[in-house]
């Protein structure tokens, strides 16, 4: 529950603290003072969207914070998935900039806008006024059933295989696609990895047989110039390169014993020369293979033909590319190969998860319809309460071949106000202050169920008076028996059972106006009451009224 209450800067509201208890908590103040404002900042901090004109003029930022305990609401499992601090005592804080920025915090550390929605919506229930208009509204409907059904768990494993379905129908639809693509390209696809398979390319291919080409068309010119400079070294001129070194060593060795330098020249002389008689077999060796054969050089031009006109027909530049378009092409025939048996696979898949959800949707049919009785007999019991004796509702549960987000009923609620009157969906024949009734009757009900820290009506009760009124502040009582409720209301029957009382009204401070929230003492309590009595003049028969409203 809400224990304390921060509001700084936000709309008309300046600074407020507030403290709320266990039990019934009543606002009230007159028509415009801020009571939506009030429960406006409240909405903040369960993840509603905000901008900067929820930021008082003249402010740069607006703060709204809030205590709750919640020691008894097993959060901590929500806490460990979003790696936050545990504690009973729970802090939560939200900053809005001019600017329009926010940011959220939980017990100090930072959470996104769904973390705070997630935990928010684990602690307090908002009730609206414009929020009666989703008694006609399927999904309210079905959460009302599933609620008494106690069909959280359910439902969570339900979306979770659901979730499972939707996934492996995606995907499996999309290997579909990608078959039926492939397999309208299949024949071109066949023909060119044909093409590139029977080339047989190899790595380095092309440069390899370029080299050659160049070797083999200059076949003649080559080998005159090896032969020549081989002559040169080694020939028969007395004058050779090998020769004229060998006899440069022999004159320096004559004479090295008498300078060390001269001999370590000498035997430069004699590397030298071995070097070269090396650089003349290599040459001699290389004349010997090369021959100007003019069917090699043809085999060679012809497989370089073969590569250019890959490359062009495929517009890529080298084999390497060839070679992986081959792979890639490859591939994809084996996948078109192979897919009927990976459809097949998702197909069974998909129709085991479907057959999962099924069997799950099933079983939450079969709780909805073992609880639609007692809700229905539940709801009129508290309607005949509250004046609407003749009253009657039919909650209509319908099984579809669909698996819906909540399994695979669709429901309809139908209502007569009346005795006799004809049952219609509820928007069409409940007035203002029966849907009222209807929604604090279904609301109450759910209360009963569902373990929220707080409950916040705004004007639930519009439309009503009398002994109704009083009926309708009975029923919220006993609900603030077992949880916090925060009612917002405009009538003194309802305001008379709370067992705290706020007043909400407009002040001016510094030239501006400002709402303004404070815990009324029980003599405040007696004249506001018997001022929403009186219509604000105050009389000794309505403050008497008003005490006998309090009990006093």
């Amino acid at each position: 529950m809400i224990t304390t209450l921060h509001i700084e800067n936000y709309v008309l509201i300046d600074l407020l603290d507030i403290r709320f208890e266990r039990g019934l908590n009543i606002i009230t103040g007159e028509t415009g003072a801020g009571k939506s404002i009030l429960l406006g900042a409240i909405g903040m901090l369960t993840g509603a969207r905000a901008d900067s004109s929820v930021v008082k003029n003249g402010a740069t930022t607006c703060v709204i914070e809030a205590e709750f305990e919640v020691s008894d609401y097993d959060l901590e499992p929500l806490f460990e998935e979003y790696d936050l601090d545990y504690s009973d005592t729970m802090i939560v804080r939200r900053v809005i900039t001019v600017q329009g920025k926010s940011r959220s915090y939980v017990n100090d550390l930072p959470v996104t806008l769904a973390q705070l929605k997630s935990i928010g919506e684990r602690l307090i229930d908002i009730h609206s006024q414009h929020q009666t208009l989703l008694l006609g509204d399927g999904g309210f409907q079905m959460d009302v059933v599933d609620c008494v059904a106690e069909n959280d768990g359910l439902l969570g494993a339900y979306r979770s295989v659901l979730s499972s379905v939707k996934a492996v129908r995606a995907r499996r639809d999309a290997a579909a696609e990608e078959l039926a693509q492939a397999r309208r390209d299949e024949e071109f696809m066949r023909y060119q990895y044909e093409q590139l398979e029977e080339a047989k390319l190899q790595p380095g291919e092309k440069e390899e047989l370029e080299a050659q080409e160049a070797v083999f068309a200059n076949a003649t010119e080559i080998k005159e110039a090896l032969w020549s400079s081989c002559a040169l070294l080694d020939g028969d001129a007395e004058d050779n390169v090998l020769t004229s070194l060998r006899k440069i060593e022999s004159s320096l060795e004559s004479i090295s014993e008498h300078s060390s330098e001269v001999a370590a020249i000498a035997e430069r002389i004699s590397s030298s020369y071995y070097e070269l008689k090396d650089v003349c077999e290599e040459l001699s060796s290389l004349d010997e293979e090369i021959a100007a054969d003019p069917a090699e050089l043809e085999r060679v031009q012809s497989r370089l033909d073969k590569i250019y006109t890959l490359e062009k027909k495929h517009h890529v530049e080298g084999v390497e590319p060839l070679i992986e378009l081959r792979d890639s092409l490859s591939a994809k025939l084996a996948m078109i190969d192979g897919s009927d048996d990976r459809i097949a696979e998702l197909d069974a898949e998909l129709a085991g998860l479907t057959d999962k959800a099924r069997s799950i949707a099933d079983e939450l049919s079969a709780r909805r319809l073992s609880v639609v009785e007692r809700i229905r007999e539940d709801v009129l019991s508290q309607l005949s309460q509250l004046g609407m004796e003749g009253a009657r509702l039919s909650i209509e549960l319908r099984r579809t071949d669909e698996l819906l987000p909540n399994g695979s009923d669709t429901i309809e609620f139908l209502f007569s106000a009346n005795k006799g009157g004809h049952m219609e969906r509820i928007a069409k024949v409940a007035s203002g202050g029966e849907m009222s009734r209807l929604m604090l009757a279904l609301k109450s009900l759910m209360a009963s169920f569902r373990s929220l820290p707080t409950v916040i009506f705004d004007e639930i009760d519009t439309g009503v008076s009398g002994s109704v009124a009083d009926k309708m502040g009975e029923i919220m009582e006993r609900l603030g028996a077992g949880k916090q409720i925060i009612n917002i209301t405009h009538l003194p029957q309802v305001a008379a059972k709370g067992a705290h009382h706020f007043y909400v009204y407009k002040s001016d401070k510094d030239g501006a106006t400002v709402t303004v929230i404070r815990k009324l003492t029980d003599e405040e309590r007696v004249d506001k009451i018997a001022e929403m009595l009186s219509a604000s003049r105050v009389t000794d028969a309505a403050r008497r009224q008003a005490r006998e409203l309090l009990g006093r």
